[in-house]
């Protein structure tokens, strides 16, 4: 059975990591060894309570689990310290706010490791997958007065329910700034020594097989329900409830 290390990223939100936990479980990891768990508890929404829930249905799922509950939320710092720490050749990153639809197994997963592939990411629909390309890009336009002059496409990375190689996120962790959103800084212009480096790789798509989308993000409606927003900021990211952010 093919080994693999879990990534976990979670806040303090029981109600949603248990639906989270228990749907890759079903859909996912009984598919493949665990080698360990690393994961990181912020102290995001909820309180201590919350997170000691938290931290007990990962020992349930995990027995061996390394778990960071830093004393300040960061998703930057999160990632940062968990990828660090990854040890298998594959690594599967989660966090705490997604549901699987079907089944994910290695033999779904590793046919994609191929050539300079780094990443193989589990589509959704926020994605707006068109049905056709292979790899996960993105585009940067460059223009003057309202007209663009050129664009250019890029290799794009997420944070996203994804397989990747351990050795590709152990160096993005090196190279990481923890006070950026882990994500928008993979991309140009906000970190440019990482997208140097995640660009010379690819991601790749993986679709559904009943239907484009593969995953479904919970979190969105969570957040919705108690009127709370992201707001990102040259390349920083905080939640915020109405005038006033969170922790």
């Amino acid at each position: 059975m093919q080994k693999i290390d879990i990534a976990l990223i979670c806040g303090r939100r029981p109600e949603l990591l248990y639906d989270t936990l228990h749907s890759f479980e079903e859909k996912l990891f009984r598919h493949f060894s665990i080698d360990n768990c690393y994961a990181n508890i912020d102290p995001f929404c909820g309180d201590d309570e919350d997170g000691r829930l938290c931290r007990s249905m990962i020992l349930d799922y995990f027995p061996r689990a390394r778990i960071t509950e830093p004393k300040t939320p960061s998703f930057g710092q999160a990632v940062k310290t968990v990828w660090a720490q990854v040890q298998s050749p594959l690594v599967f990153h989660l966090e705490d706010d997604w549901l699987a639809l079907e089944s994910i197994t290695p033999q779904s997963v590793l046919p994609l490791f191929e050539g300079t592939t780094r990443a193989a990411k589990l589509v959704c629909k926020e994605d707006r997958w068109n049905g056709i390309d292979q790899f996960h890009t993105g585009k940067r336009k460059f223009g003057i007065g309202g007209v663009t002059l050129w664009r250019r496409r890029y290799n794009m990375f997420g944070t996203g329910p994804s397989f990747f190689s351990s050795e590709f996120v152990r160096q993005c962790s090196s190279l990481m700034n923890p006070d950026l959103d882990p994500e928008r800084q993979m991309r140009p212009p906000h970190n440019m020594p990482l997208h140097l480096y995640v660009r010379q790789f690819r991601c790749r798509v993986m679709p559904g097989v009943n239907q484009p989308e593969l995953i479904v993000d919970t979190g969105r409606e969570w957040r919705k329900n108690r009127d709370i927003a992201k707001v990102v900021s040259d390349g920083k990211s905080v939640w915020s409830a109405g005038n006033s952010q969170i922790s």
